[in-house]
């Protein structure tokens, strides 16, 4: 583990975010949906844009927290945590059913259908660099919480500018059947600069150094945000 956080806080590492839950939503109510279920604002981000959000039980503690993704005006991706990703599943369609039953909403489970490498550290650009690519990779034209599709590796895929251990992070999403190949080659150009597999004993250690939510740690059903210094994502302007 110690191996691993140091690769990442100093060099580069690779680890497999595939099982994470994803959720694709479709419809023309999915940014008001997605702002009612988060504690903050969702339906202002522009498409290429993401940003991350809590989920809150009916009683406040904290269900879950994620990534929404604007992919255009009225399609969207939601990751959740791997763990709560059947939770988060049920607790969306039963809003959906008992509560909104006439909004126009679209819950569908994509987790089995993207499988990503995330490749983060100080020297991610220049591995993803070596990989091959046609997306520009720049921080001008890839900002922090923004993605974009093209080819990595040769291989079509749809890279997202977040981070889960507070390094520079590219999330590099592929079909399951090229994550193999993929990750194979992540490592073969990587070993020039030094790249380590991590797991998730180590993500969860740099998640904390950081300041980030680690889930399966800090969340028990009995916290609130506040209870962890998450005071700065309730919204103060929302209905």
């Amino acid at each position: 583990v110690n191996r691993e956080c140091r690769a990442v806080r100093n060099g580069v590492g690779v680890y497999d975010g595939s099982p994470l839950g994803t959720f694709e939503l479709k419809g023309r109510d999915v940014g008001r949906f997605l702002d009612h279920i988060y504690t903050n604002v969702m339906s202002t981000l522009k498409p290429g844009r993401c940003r991350s959000g809590l989920m809150l039980s009916d009683d406040g503690l904290i269900l879950d927290d994620g990534v929404a993704m604007r992919l255009d005006e009225h399609r969207w991706i939601v990751s959740t945590s791997t763990g709560h990703a059947d939770a988060v599943n049920g607790h969306l369609e039963e809003l959906l059913q008992t509560r909104f039953p006439d909004w126009n909403v679209f819950v569908t489970p994509v987790t089995s259908q993207w499988n990503n490498a995330t490749v983060c550290g100080p020297k991610a650009r220049a591995v993803m660099a070596a990989l091959g690519t046609d997306i520009d990779l720049s921080a001008e034209a890839l900002p922090f919480m923004a993605f974009a599709e093209g080819q990595v590796a040769g291989i079509p895929a749809r890279v997202v500018r977040v981070s889960f251990t507070g390094e520079l992070s590219f999330e590099v999403n592929v079909a399951p059947r090229h994550l193999l190949a993929l990750w194979q080659r992540i490592i073969e150009v990587g070993a020039a600069f030094g790249i380590e597999p991590v797991g998730s004993e180590a993500s969860h250690v740099l998640r904390v150094e950081k300041g980030f939510l680690s889930l399966g740690h800090e969340v028990d059903g009995t916290v609130d945000p506040y209870d962890l210094g998450l005071g700065w994502i309730m919204s103060k302007t929302k209905a």
